[in-house]
This record gives structure tokens, C-alpha cells and sequence, in this order.
């Protein structure tokens, strides 16, 4: 189901559970916020338009936070008149969480996903590596490498007469 609801002179298509950035609204956080000016209800096949707006129908909201939006920059230069100025903005906004719709159509609600707790894992003992065995294994790969030195000197050293 979705809704498309007017505020702050803007039109906003929104369904239960969006996340809806618009301009400043009065209210503190946490506050739920209703909406009746709705211009258009829909729900698959159905729909329903306003004229100016639906009777009966309603979008309530949730106020997250209220914050200021990213910083603009408007630059102004008038040719040839050495004139320019840059100027910028941030505009105040709201974030809201859409909770439901209600109208003649059928009612939708959005419904907070339960969390699961976190499956408990069984400890595995761990492998402790003892430095004798590291040791061994650093001795091993040395010699190794001095006995190919070797066999290359051995092979490289020998004269011919």
C-alpha cells in the first residue's frame, strides 16, 4: 500500500516503513506526527484520488531526528565587472519513519522486524603451537636452504684442466 501525502508544499509518495526526509516539522523526537492532507491511496488494484484530498485517510509517522541537510554552494560572477561572491546553505530538515496508512481502501501498519538472539558457539580448543616445534621448523627450512648454497657452490667451483 502506498500514499501520496502534501506537506511543506511538497508531495511526497511514501509506504509503510520508508524513511522520509522533508523540510523542518514542529515537534520533538520521538513525537508521532499525522498527516490527513493525502492526495492519492493506492493498494495494487485499488486506488483512490482526492479531489483536493481522500476523506478519511491518514499517514502517521515517527520523528527521528531533526538535523540540517547537506551545505549548498551558490556562486554568483557578473562578466567583466571583477564581481564575484559565493554563498552557501544548509537547510533544516526532519527524518521521519512512516508507521502506517489508513483509508477507505484498508489499513497497512509497518511492523518492526523482531531481532533474533545470536546463537551461542561452541569453544573449540585451540591448537597451541609450542616454540620447540616453531623452532625446529625455522632450523629445518635453514639448513635446507644452506645445503642448496652449498651444492651450488660444489657445482660452480669446479675447474676443468
Amino acid at each position: 500500500m502506498y500514499a501520496v501525502l502534501k506537506s511543506v508544499g511538497k508531495q511526497f509518495k511514501v509506504s509503510p516503513g520508508d524513511t522520509l526526509k522533508m523540510d523542518k516539522i514542529e515537534g520533538n523526537v520521538g513525537d508521532t506526527i499525522s498527516f490527513k492532507d493525502i492526495v492519492a491511496v493506492g493498494n495494487g488494484d485499488k486506488f483512490e484520488l482526492g479531489s483536493p484530498a481522500v476523506q478519511g485517510a491518514e499517514v502517521s509517522a515517527k520523528l527521528l531526528y531533526q538535523t540540517r541537510d547537506d551545505k549548498i554552494r551558490v556562486f554568483r560572477k557578473n562578466r567583466r565587472k571583477h564581481f564575484q561572491r559565493t554563498k552557501g546553505h544548509r537547510q533544516y530538515i526532519s527524518i521521519l519513519k512512516v508507521l502506517s496508512i489508513k483509508s477507505a481502501i484498508g489499513e497497512e501498519s509497518f511492523k518492526e522486524p523482531t531481532k533474533k538472539a545470536p546463537a551461542k558457539k561452541t569453544e573449540t580448543p585451540k591448537k597451541t603451537v609450542t616454540k620447540a616445534t616453531t623452532a625446529t621448523k625455522v632450523e629445518e627450512k635453514t639448513t635446507a636452504k644452506a645445503e642448496e648454497k652449498k651444492t651450488v657452490k660444489k657445482e660452480t667451483t669446479e675447474v676443468k684442466e
